[in-house]
C-alpha cells in the first residue's frame, strides 16, 4: 500500500494567492474562500471584454462591456442552482444543488411521436414496445445539443418534466459563462424568456419580438442599455434565442399569433448566424407548428438506465458535498446514497418507469432523502407525482414566474381520475388505451354518477383540463386516449379501489381475487394494499386483504401467498397488523417448502422471508457425522473418513457473515493466514502470477476486499440466502473468527472448511447416492439451471431451507444447488487451485451430483460461490 503523503506547508503569500481571482480569458478562482458570486462576476468582466473584441458594435466601447457584463452576471445569478420549486417536497434544509454538476445531457428523435407522448408503455401481443421500433419507424436517438449545433433553429418538444426548461437554463449557464466551445456552440450572447410574457404583451400591444426583448431585460442593468447591447449582438450575428414554453400561451388564436411573430424574428435574424431554440409540450403544439428554413424540430425521449444511473451519481455527490464538503466521508456516503436509490429504481418496474422523467427522478430522490423506504412505499412517492402533475409543479413551472394554466382542483379530479383508471384497467388491462368516445361516455357516466348537473360539459372539460393543464391523460394515437405513463392509471386504478371499499374490505377482496395471477394486476393488487395502509392508514382493512388471500388462495398454487408476501413487505411496518404479518410469514413458510409449487415461486417466497425478518430456528446447527466407509466417485469407491466430524447444517448465510462483518473481521489480523491478510491488504498485488489470477485481483480492488464482493446486491445478499462473493481467504478467514465465538468446540477438535472426503460423505451418506437425496435429478429438490421448467434457472440463490427434498441422509440442506461451496482441500498437485462442490443455480443438474469434484483458484469470488464449515479433529 502507498503511504499518505505529507501536506506541503504554504506560506501566507501562496495563500494570499490562491484567494484572488485570475484574471484571463478564463477568470477561474483556484482555491482560497472566494465565493461562486465573486468568481462569476470575474468571469462576466472578462467575457464581455471577449466576446465585443473583434466586432464594432454602435455603442461605445465600456459601455457595452459593462451592460454584456451586468445581462450574463445577472443570468448567472439567476440560474446558478437548480430549481426544485413547486415539486412539493420540503427538504430539511434549504437546497442548494448547483445545475451545471446535476445536468445530464438529453437525447431527443427527430420527430414527433404519433400522438401526444412516445408510446412508451404497453405491449403488443405480449412484447414489449422496444421489439417493434421498426414498425413505428421512431428515429435513433440524438444528442439535443447536437441537434441545436447543426441548425439555425430547434423545436424542442417533450412531456412535462422532460426537462425543457433546464436544458434552455443549461444553455444559458454555460454560455453565460464562456463555455460555449465546450458544448459545441460558439460564443454567443444567451437570450432566454419565456413566450408567455411575449404573449402577455400582445394582448396590450402589437409588438415585433425584438423590441418585446430589449424592453424585457431593460430593467436588469440599473442604468446600462441591456436592451439595445442584445440588439447588437443580434446584429452581429452572436445571440443565440431560448424561447421557453409555446404550451404556456393558453388561447389558440394568441399562441398563433406568437408562432408567426417568432417565425419572422427568426427568418429575418437566422441569416446573420444566429441561433435559436423553442420549446413546448407536444399536447396543443400540432395546431400552430411552424415551418421555416432550417428550423428542426425534435422531440426529448425518456432516460435510459446509464442516463438515470448518471443523475443519481450527480446528485449524491452534490447533496453530501453541500452537507460535509469535498470529503472522504461525503465519497463514501454518496456512493452508498446511489446505491440504495438505484437499487429502489431498479427493484420495482413502476419505479423504473417514472424514473426516466427527469421531475419525476428529481422528486424521487428528495423522497429518498426524506426517509420514504422505496420502493416499498412508493404509494407515498406516485401520491406525490400526480399531486405534482396536478397541482404546484404546474403552478412553479414557469420561467415568467405565473401560473400556466387555470387551477386544478386536486382532490375532485383524483376522484375522477381513480375511476376513470379502474375501468380503463378492466377493459384493457396492460395495455392503457381506450378510444376517446369510449373514454368521454364514462367520464359522463362518472360525472353523472355525482351529480352534475351537465354530464356532458363536465366531461368535456375534464380531458381538456387533465389534458392541457396536468398532462396526465393524453392523445396516445389517432383518438386512443391513455396517461403518460402506465403507472399512473395502475395507482389511480388502485385509489379508485380503496375508495370503493370505505372501510370494508370486502369487496377490496372479491375484486383483486378475481384477478390473482394475471399480470397486469398484480401491481395493482400491491398499490391497492399499500394505499389502504399507508395512504388512508386504514392498517386493519389492509391486512384483512392479504390475510383473504393467503386463506382463501384464490388463482393459481401459490401466486395468493407470494403476493401477500410482497404487499405485507411494501407497507411494514404500520400498514398492517402485527398479527396479519405472522398470518402471511407461515404462508410462505409452507409455499416456499412446497415441492408442488413452480421452483420461482418458492425462491420468491424465501426472498421475502428473509427480507420480512423470518429466520430458520436450526440456522446455526451443526449435526454429527459419524466415522467410517462411505462409496466415494462416480465409481462408487470405498473411502474411508477416519474421524467424526460436526457439519453445519447449512451453507453460512448472509446474516451468519454479516457477524463476523460487523465485530470487524476484515479488520483483525489473527483471523487471517499470511496469504490471506497479503489479499485483505493489497500486498499480494505485488506477487508474480499467472493472468488468470492477475484479472481477479484486477476485478478486486483492495477497496472491495473489505466485504463481500456482492454485499450489497439486494437479492445476492439477502439475509438467508448463502453468503457469496467470497474468495477462499475470506472463507477461511470466517472460519477462524467463528473458532472463537462457538462455546460448544470439542477438545481437539478446529473450526474449519470441509475437507473434499468430508463434504462428499456428508452429502451422499454411505450408500452412494447420487444426489443427497437419492438417485435421479428432481427439479423440486435443488436450484439449478435446470431447475426451472424451460431449463433458464431460477435466476439466482434461495434461501437455504427452501428445499426440504434435497436434505441429505446427514441432515444437512443445499448441498445439491444454490452455490458452490469452497473446501479445504487443493485440486492439484501443485496447490494452484481448491476444490469446490455441489453445483450451483447457473449450474446444470450435472455439476450438483454428490460425486462431482470442480476447481477454482483461491482469488476467485464468484455470484455463485459461498461454502459451509466443519468442526472437526486438529490436524485431520
Amino acid at each position: 500500500m502507498t503511504g499518505k503523503k505529507t501536506p506541503t506547508k504554504k506560506t501566507s503569500r501562496q495563500q494570499q494567492a490562491e484567494q484572488e481571482i485570475q484574471t484571463g480569458d478564463r477568470s477561474l478562482a483556484v482555491g482560497g474562500s472566494v465565493t461562486d458570486s465573486a468568481i462569476i462576476h470575474g468571469q462576466t468582466i472578462v467575457l464581455a471584454d471577449r466576446f465585443w473584441r473583434d466586432l464594432k458594435p454602435a455603442l461605445p466601447p465600456d459601455t457595452i462591456k459593462q451592460a454584456t457584463a451586468a445581462y450574463l452576471a445577472f443570468l448567472t445569478d439567476r440560474h446558478y442552482y437548480l430549481s426544485l420549486k413547486g415539486m412539493g417536497v420540503s427538504d430539511r434544509v434549504p437546497l442548494k444543488l448547483k445545475l451545471l454538476e446535476l445536468y445530464v445531457p438529453l437525447q431527443a428523435r427527430m420527430e414527433l411521436p404519433e400522438g401526444e407522448t412516445w408510446q412508451r408503455d404497453f405491449s403488443l401481443a405480449g412484447r414489449d414496445i422496444t421489439d417493434y421500433e421498426e414498425t413505428f419507424h421512431f428515429g435513433e436517438p440524438v444528442p439535443l445539443l447536437d441537434v441545436l449545433k447543426n441548425h439555425s433553429g430547434v423545436i424542442v418538444l417533450g412531456d412535462p418534466g422532460a426537462g425543457k426548461t433546464t436544458f434552455v437554463k443549461y444553455i444559458a449557464l454555460r454560455l453565460a459563462r464562456g463555455e460555449g466551445k465546450q458544448i459545441g456552440l460558439d460564443d454567443y450572447i444567451p437570450i432566454l424568456l419565456p413566450l408567455a410574457a411575449f404573449a402577455n404583451a400582445l394582448q396590450s400591444k402589437d409588438a415585433r419580438l425584438d423590441d418585446f426583448i430589449a424592453d424585457y431585460f431593460a430593467g436588469i442593468g440599473a442604468d446600462l442599455p441591456v436592451g439595445p447591447m442584445l440588439s447588437e449582438a443580434l446584429k452581429a450575428g452572436r445571440a443565440l434565442i431560448l424561447l421557453d414554453g409555446l404550451d404556456e400561451v393558453r388561447d389558440i388564436n394568441m399562441r398563433n399569433t406568437v408562432v408567426e411573430r417568432v417565425v419572422d424574428f427568426y427568418t429575418f435574424h437566422r441569416h446573420q448566424g444566429n441561433k435559436f431554440v423553442l420549446t413546448s409540450r407536444v399536447v396543443g403544439y400540432r395546431a400552430v407548428r411552424p415551418s421555416a428554413e432550417d428550423l428542426a424540430e425534435c422531440t426529448i425521449v425518456d432516460f435510459d438506465d446509464d442516463e438515470i444511473e448518471g443523475f443519481i451519481t450527480r446528485w449524491t455527490n452534490a447533496l453530501e458535498r453541500q452537507a460535509q464538503g469535498n470529503t472522504s466521508a461525503a465519497h463514501a456516503d454518496a456512493e452508498t446514497d446511489q446505491r440504495e436509490l438505484l437499487d429502489a429504481i431498479r427493484q420495482n418496474p413502476g419505479v423504473r418507469q417514472l424514473a426516466s422523467t427527469p421531475l419525476l427522478l428529481t422528486i424521487l430522490a428528495l423522497m429518498k432523502r426524506q426517509g420514504v423506504t422505496l420502493p416499498e412505499r412508493r404509494v407515498q412517492l406516485y401520491d406525490q407525482y400526480v399531486t405534482t402533475l396536478l397541482s404546484t409543479w404546474n403552478r412553479a413551472r414557469s420561467l415568467s414566474g405565473r401560473a400556466p394554466g387555470r387551477d386544478i382542483d386536486e382532490i375532485q379530479t383524483v376522484r375522477v381520475l381513480a375511476p376513470l383508471a379502474l375501468w380503463m384497467h378492466e377493459v384493457s388491462p396492460g395495455v392503457g388505451l381506450v378510444g376517446r368516445e369510449d373514454m368521454r361516455r364514462k367520464l359522463e357516466e362518472l360525472f353523472h354518477e355525482r351529480g352534475d348537473v351537465s354530464p356532458h360539459q363536465a366531461a368535456r372539460q375534464f380531458m381538456q383540463d387533465v389534458r392541457e393543464h396536468a398532462a396526465l391523460l393524453l392523445e396516445r394515437g389517432p383518438s386512443e386516449y391513455g396517461f403518460i405513463h402506465l403507472t399512473f392509471e395502475e395507482y389511480l386504478a388502485a385509489v379508485a379501489l380503496a375508495l370503493l371499499g370505505q372501510g370494508d374490505s370486502k369487496p377490496i377482496i372479491e375484486i383483486l381475487s378475481r384477478h390473482v395471477g394475471e399480470q397486469a394486476w398484480r401491481e395493482v393488487t400491491l398499490l391497492t394494499i399499500g394505499y389502504l395502509g399507508i395512504r388512508q392508514q386504514l392498517p386493519r382493512v389492509a391486512g384483512e386483504v392479504v390475510e383473504a388471500l393467503v386463506d382463501q388462495q384464490p388463482g393459481p398454487s401459490g401466486e395468493a401467498v407470494v403476493l401477500a408476501g410482497d404487499a405485507v413487505l411494501d407497507t411494514w411496518p404500520g400498514g398492517v397488523p402485527p398479527q396479519s404479518r405472522e398470518r402471511v410469514i407461515q404462508a410462505l413458510v409452507a409455499a416456499m417448502q412446497d415441492g408442488n409449487l413452480k421452483p420461482e415461486l418458492r425462491r420468491h417466497a424465501g426472498l421475502l422471508l428473509g427480507r420480512l425478518g423470518w429466520r430458520p430456528g436450526d440456522l446455526d446447527r451443526f449435526v454429527e457425522v459419524a466415522a467410517g466407509e462411505y462409496q466415494a466417485g462416480v465409481k462408487k469407491e470405498a473411502t474411508e473418513v477416519p474421524h467424526m466430524y460436526f457439519v453445519a447444517k447449512y451453507p453460512v448465510t448472509n446474516i451468519q457473515f454479516a457477524r463476523f462483518v460487523k465485530e470487524d473481521g476484515y479488520q483483525t489480523r489473527e483471523y487471517w493466514s499470511e496469504d490471506g491478510w497479503d489479499w485483505r491488504t493489497g500486498k499480494y498485488d505485488d506477487r508474480t502470477m499467472e493472468a488468470v489470477s492477475r484479472d481477479w485481483l484486477e476485478h478486486r480492488p483492495l477497496a472491495k476486499r473489505n466485504v463481500p464482493y456482492y454485499w450489497h446486491n439486494i437479492e445476492l445478499s439477502n439475509p438467508i440466502v448463502p453468503v457469496v462473493g467470497v474468495c477462499w481467504y475470506e472463507a477461511e478467514a470466517y472460519c477462524n473468527w467463528l473458532s472463537k465465538k462457538i462455546v460448544a468446540v470439542p477438545e481437539g477438535y478446529v473450526v474449519r472448511l470441509p475437507k473434499n472426503n468430508e463434504w462428499e460423505r456428508a452429502s451422499r451418506g454411505t450408500d452412494g447416492r447420487e444426489y443427497p437425496w437419492g438417485e435421479g435429478f428432481s427439479k423440486a429438490a435443488a436450484n439449478t439451471w435446470d431447475s426451472e421448467a424451460t431449463g433458464s434457472g431460477l435466476g439466482g440463490t434461495t434461501a437455504v431451507c427452501t428445499f426440504p427434498q434435497g436434505v441429505s441422509p446427514s441432515e444437512t440442506w443445499d448441498m445439491s444447488g444454490n452455490t458452490w461451496e469452497w473446501t479445504g482441500s487443493w485440486y492439484d498437485e501443485d496447490e494452484k487451485y481448491r476444490i469446490v462442490r455441489g453445483g450451483s443455480w447457473i449450474g446444470y443438474q450435472w455439476f450438483a451430483r454428490s460425486s462431482f469434484c470442480n476447481w477454482s483458484i483461491p482469488l476467485m469470488f464468484n455470484d455463485d460461490l459461498g461454502f459451509r464449515v466443519v468442526i472437526a479433529p486438529k490436524g485431520s
